[in-house]
């Protein structure tokens, strides 16, 4: 007499013919635990031991906060994937790769290479790599662009990219897209980030709120100054230029006067910094000269990376999905080369806001 299937494996076979049927495409999401449990009628333990049977069997991987996701399979072909990152991506690079190299170890790829490339400070040595690229087998390209002050150069950039497209290389942005470029990419919902940051001081009482950012031409900049104005025009709160301050992280020392005014003479109460190394270092002033956060001026940032030791649970934040966006533009490269999208996909996450005890009511 045949034993009956058991629980777990008949929730794997579940799963596996859809995927072999192609109900579940390669790079999409299977169905949640709780899904498989109402078709199958199941509890959670043999739904959750079938699809990690599954994953151990190299079917289908899992991204934290997101489920479960079929595996991409290319047999025999080679793919090398090149990642130029912008040279001032700083602490958020490190992020962006361990997602990278994490995507890579989760497909079934048998031969894909992540390949790194360095890029110098100019649009003209970023062409140069573009152009030096073998495409003698399947590539892809993960650009953090580098937005130039020249227009004209950013034009080239962009043709280049159109050029790279027409050879079949899939052309994936990260973090920010290049001026007249209409293609690819993967970037974190910075608009929304901002707002969000800035409702939440607005309900904490703030009212004169400054802004200090450096590489104002970059577009997710420029989404996080909209989201700022945007909360503030909600709410009825003025945002006066002499608020917004556009300094260098180099040059800060030469704007320290600027940046104390905006305390001393009662101009702001908080301060939201676009990147968490100017507010290490607006932080590392303000206490120089014995203003007190958040006591005398509240101050938070978009992520938190350059904080370590006691000062970790310090700094309020935005906080992105750095490993995710490298992650999905790894995945997005993959899922392209198999098969094209006839428009370009922008894929946006929605980073979190984590209250810590640089911001307080006032």
């Amino acid at each position: 007499m045949k034993r009956p299937e058991k629980k777990y494996i008949s929730v794997k076979n579940y799963i596996l013919k859809g995927i072999q049927r192609g109900k579940y495409p390669p790079g999409t999401k299977i169905p949640t635990e709780d899904a498989i449990m109402a078709a199958l009628g199941y509890s959670r333990s043999p739904v959750r031991h079938g699809i990690s049977l599954l994953e151990q069997e190299g079917f289908i991987y899992k991204i934290h906060g997101s489920g479960s996701f079929v595996k991409q399979i290319f047999e025999g072909e080679a793919i090398d994937i090149y990642a130029l990152l912008y040279p001032d991506s700083r602490g958020i690079e490190k992020e962006f790769i361990h997602g990278m190299r994490q995507a890579v170890n989760h497909s079934k790829i048998r031969d894909l290479h992540l390949i790194f490339k360095r890029p110098g400070r100019t649009t003209a040595e970023v062409i140069d790599i573009l152009q030096s690229l073998p495409l003698d087998r399947k590539v892809g390209i993960i650009i953090v662009p580098f937005v130039d002050q020249e227009r004209a150069n950013n034009r080239l950039l962009a043709a280049n990219l159109r050029k790279l497209e027409k050879a079949n290389v899939v052309v994936v942005q990260l973090d920010r897209c290049a001026p007249g470029y209409e293609g690819n990419c993967v970037m974190s919902d910075h608009r929304s980030g901002a707002y969000e940051m800035t409702r939440r001081l607005v309900e904490l009482g703030h009212r004169r709120i400054a802004v200090i950012l450096e590489h104002a031409e970059h577009s997710s900049i420029r989404l996080r100054l909209q989201g700022v104005k945007e909360c503030l025009a909600a709410a009825n709160i003025p945002f006066p230029e002499t608020n917004l301050l556009d300094i260098p992280l180099p040059q800060m020392s030469k704007h320290e006067d600027q940046i104390l005014d905006l305390v001393r003479k009662n101009t702001a109460t908080a301060v939201f910094c676009f990147e968490c190394e100017i507010a290490f270092e607006v932080q590392r002033l303000l206490r120089a000269h014995d203003i007190r956060i958040p006591e005398d001026v509240s101050l938070c940032s978009f992520d938190d990376h350059c904080y370590t030791g006691r000062e970790q649970g310090f700094l309020t934040a935005v906080i992105q999905q750095l490993e995710q966006l490298g992650y999905f533009a790894v995945d997005l490269i993959l899922r392209e080369l198999d098969k094209p999208s006839p428009q370009p996909i922008n894929l946006t996450l929605k980073p979190s806001i984590i209250e810590r005890r640089s911001v307080a009511a006032i």
